[in-house]
């Protein structure tokens, strides 16, 4: 989860390598370093907290670097402090290592080294690669590189210097993201965790395979297999303008993104619905109707606020196509041994197209024959590289590390391709259409939503006052309850619980007390009558009820302390107008509360550690 920026070149390395980690902060911001090679010798800098901190020091005490790397930290070794920031170095110092990933057998080589004599002055699993560098370093550093990487287990992206090779950097990549750029009229070579940072940069890109080493000069740039042998990588023409990042007025990122969806929704739309024949297109889908009609399940993979998409996604296949789907969190199915076969469509959704988990459950389902379509907001992740196809978001950067448009994006996306497919199979074009009709809709429906913000703020005063939250929901309600209780316990570190209404008897119901707040979820006509039952018991335990009901929504005054009233739709995509207002109703507690929206504490948004 951690940024890695690197630069050879003829501007300012320093200068470069701060904006680059800037683009790359969202990836971790506990600590932040930088290395480089001045006057034959490494020169560095290491601060605890944000690259803004970093910079406030080198502007102070400036570095002229002839070539350098930077990072951004997500701690997973060792707790945030200077000591622990990237760089990592050598005993000698000749040597500095930047690391995104985790070195999982990092105690047994530490131990085998310090028989050996080295001396450690970090809590990180990263300082093990500089010293085992140093170990086999005989004058060639690709070759101690490689010899180094066959020691170690995880999984890693790395780039390394050595004071000897100031023109040099050394890059590798196991199971995360790291992409090289050249301009060769400008004679200078960036490398970086997402390609998302050259942004305003004119280049050639490589993308690293999995167990590649790049030997990487302003001339040329030699890429190696795992087994030492040098390979030809395809080259990818890329020029990212650059996007002005501004709040636009608002306190937050968060907020912003949150008021943006009406817009979003359009984009992830536009051009993608036929109406007259009621279903959908899309511009990139390389699957054809014959072996769309040919799937007889689908399989959901996702972590986090996307795997909550695929949830509701699950339940929209099964109902409107009738194709048996399941939604598995990622980071457990990656350990299973699935049953797949040649009928079998995995969807994998990751916001950023870099989830390690996601990456690799979808390997393990490609390795066994399936179809991979993915579900991405961003264009050059190494999803959209590796799935059989790909259906992007259109959501544009989301910034914050809480994801909002992205998730309602990720719904609207998914319920286009549920209707592609339900009209491939049985549905009828009037049907189709009616569906249309709604989702079309959607971007009026939720601004409706965003214009209840002063009631939102109302209820969210009376209850930022509690310390704990239980979210309950039926059907598409209960996913939408997960995915509202996340984004409160992201941003206001308050606890809060996602549960399917008619399971609270089952156990959770003995939490209940007037400490509690209940949220209800009770957005689906179908099951609105047991949801107000399963109400009814919470109330008589003694908890405080929110209610979100649709506008029509009838007895609810009489069970529900506070009650939010939201536009009615149908409940197959109800899900996105109430998440919009959960959203809303965890922003503006968390905001009550003096939080760090856009950042919260130990978050990142990347996740590309296990």
């Amino acid at each position: 989860m951690c940024g890695i920026f690197g630069y050879i070149g003829p501007q300012d390395s320093t200068k470069v390598c701060l904006s680059g980690l800037k683009s790359l902060e969202y990836r971790g911001y506990d600590s932040a370093g930088i290395a480089g090679i001045s006057n034959q010798a490494l020169v560095a800098c290491k601060e605890e907290g944000r690259v803004a901190v970093l910079e406030k020091t080198l502007t102070k005490r400036p570095l002229k670097l002839d070539l350098a790397i930077a990072h951004t930290r997500w701690a997973t070794h060792g707790k945030p402090s200077r000591d622990n920031a990237h760089p990592h170095f050598d005993s000698e110092k000749k040597i500095a290592v930047v690391h995104n990933g985790i070195i999982e057998n990092h105690f047994e080589l530490k131990e085998r080294l310090q028989k050996e004599g080295t001396l450690f002055s970090s809590d990180t699993d990263t300082e093990v690669i500089s010293h085992l560098v140093s170990h086999f370093y005989k004058g060639d550093l690709l070759s101690a590189v490689q010899q180094a990487l066959t020691l170690l287990r995880g999984f890693w992206a790395i780039c390394l210097i050595h004071k000897d090779h100031p023109g040099t950097i050394i890059a590798a990549a196991k199971e995360n993201p790291l992409c090289i750029g050249k301009n060769c009229l400008r004679k200078e070579v960036f490398v970086s965790s997402d390609p998302q940072a050259f942004q305003g940069k004119d280049l050639d890109v490589i993308f690293l395979k999995s167990g590649e080493v790049a030997c990487i000069k302003t001339d040329k740039i030699d890429v190696f297999n795992p087994d030492s042998a040098q390979v030809e990588k395809p080259v990818e023409h890329l020029f990212l303008s650059k996007q002005k990042i501004s709040k636009g007025g608002f306190a937050h990122f968060m907020l912003k993104e949150i008021m943006e969806q009406p817009k979003t929704l359009q984009q992830a739309l536009h051009n993608r619905m036929i109406e007259g024949y009621g279903t959908a297109e899309f511009e990139n889908l390389s699957f054809s109707s014959k072996e769309l009609l040919g799937i007889n399940r689908i399989l959901i993979l996702a972590c986090g606020t996307s795997f909550h998409a695929g949830c509701i996604a699950a339940s929209l296949f099964e109902e409107m196509a009738r194709i048996p789907t399941q939604a598995e969190i990622a980071s457990e199915f990656r350990y299973k041994n699935p049953l797949i076969s040649e009928n079998t469509l995995v969807i994998a959704i990751s916001q950023s197209g870099e989830t390690l988990d996601t990456l690799a459950a979808m390997r393990e389902v490609k390795r066994k024959g399936a179809k991979v379509l993915g579900i991405c907001n961003a264009p050059h992740s190494t999803l959209t590289r590796e799935a059989d196809s790909t259906l992007l978001l259109r959501a544009g950067p989301e910034i914050s590390v809480c994801s909002t448009k992205a998730f309602t994006s990720q719904l609207a996306v998914l319920s286009l391709f549920a209707l592609m497919m339900a009209r491939l199979k049985h549905l009828s074009k009037e049907e189709g259409k009616n569906f249309l009709y709604e989702l079309a809709a959607l971007p009026q429906v939720v601004q409706e939503v965003l214009n209840q913000r002063g009631e939102i703020q109302r209820l969210a005063k009376k209850y930022s006052t509690f310390n704990h939250f239980f979210f309950l929901g039926r059907h598409y309600m209960f996913a939408t309850s997960l995915e509202a209780a996340l984004k409160l316990k992201e941003i206001s570190y308050l606890f809060a619980s996602g549960y399917p209404s008619g399971e609270m008897k089952h156990g959770p119901i003995a939490l209940i007390d007037s400490q509690l707040a209940v949220i209800g979820m009770c957005g689906n006509k179908r099951t609105y009558e047991k949801s107000i039952s399963n109400l009814l018991e919470t109330k008589a335990r003694g908890a405080t009820i929110l209610a979100f009901v649709p506008k029509d929504a009838s007895q609810i005054k009489e069970i529900a302390q506070d009650v939010l009233y939201l536009p009615a739709t149908r409940d197959e995509l109800a899900p996105i107008p109430y998440t919009v207002a959960t959203q809303l109703f965890a922003y503006e507690i968390a905001a009550l509360l003096g939080r760090e929206i856009d950042k919260p504490r130990n978050l990142a948004k990347s996740v590309t550690v296990e």
